[in-house]
């Protein structure tokens, strides 16, 4: 029997494994539409062929920070995901620089952590590359990622949906315009 000592260093240690190296890539639930699989899959495909690869050593870095300074977005990511495969979420998954884009059937997008979750109707390089925006103000600000930008960038799409006037200048507000400065959308 596993003392509680054991079982946190375990967490612990799974939590890291899994910021490092990432969740397992499972797109199961696209299996029971053949063509919207396709279709997805081509769209990843373009979508990831016109964002530029980054370099070794970037990548690296990301990686290192994903695994320590950003560690805090990586239990919601994970959870998200999780519950996302249970439930026939996932669409579709493809790997970009040190990324993950998942194809989702939610109603939005996000950025968590090696993550990006991309609605299928959103599913474009504009919105890969706003989502990367956010991911690397992950970078920036690490550990308070989810307090500054994630909770303005939910509370402000919350608004958004009951006032269209809120809406409309959605992204020309702080945290979404960086992340499109960031991203390198134009």
């Amino acid at each position: 029997m596993q003392t509680a000592m054991q079982a946190a260093r375990n967490v612990v240690l799974l939590v890291l494994m899994i910021a490092f190296v990432g969740l397992p890539a499972v797109s199961g639930s696209a299996k029971t539409d053949p063509e919207l699989s396709h279709q997805v899959s081509e769209r990843l495909d373009a979508i990831v062929a016109g964002i530029p690869t980054i370099s070794p050593e970037t990548h690296i870095r990301h990686s290192l920070a994903h695994a320590t300074f950003c560690l805090p977005q990586n239990i919601p990511k994970i959870l998200y995901y999780a519950l996302l495969q249970a439930t026939g979420g996932v669409l579709g998954v493809r790997e970009m620089n040190e990324m993950t884009i998942v194809v989702t059937r939610t109603p939005a997008g996000a950025s968590l952590g090696r993550y990006v979750f991309v609605s299928v109707p959103l599913l474009s390089e504009r919105t890969v590359r706003h989502e990367y925006g956010h991911a690397i103000q992950g970078y920036l600000h690490g550990p308070f990622y989810l307090l500054f930008e994630g909770l303005t960038s939910f509370v402000q799409a919350a608004v958004s949906i009951v006032s269209p006037s809120f809406a409309q200048a959605y992204f020309a507000r702080w945290p979404e315009n960086e992340a499109d400065r960031l991203g390198g959308v134009e």
